[in-house]
């Protein structure tokens, strides 16, 4: 048994009192893995976007640097499986944007 501070003394917890804390915990928990799914999507979606114009036809690109960026938004696109740290976006190895 765990101890809790009520009422300006800590006493054991109840076995009810434990699994509410071990419920809390996990929807604070879970709270926290769809805060960061969101916001990893979001980041990766603003950087597809922002290079759609790299792979439009009439694009200034080269060839080569057009493949380049085709490459870079393929692993973009490819980041929920391919990196285990997915959806911490904080740990998440970031493409690097082709020059």
């Amino acid at each position: 048994m765990s101890k809790i501070y009520k009422g300006g003394v800590y006493r054991e917890m109840t076995l009810a009192e434990e699994a509410q804390e071990t419920e809390v915990q996990k929807q604070i928990s879970d709270g926290k893995a769809a805060t960061q799914a969101k916001t990893s999507r979001s980041m990766r979606d603003a950087l597809l976007a922002s290079s759609d114009w790299t792979q439009a036809a009439d694009s200034p690109l080269t060839s080569v640097t057009k493949k380049a960026w085709a490459s870079y938004r393929s692993d973009l696109r490819n980041l929920p499986t391919a990196d285990a740290e997915w959806p911490d976006y904080e740990k998440v190895t970031w493409p690097t944007e082709p020059v």
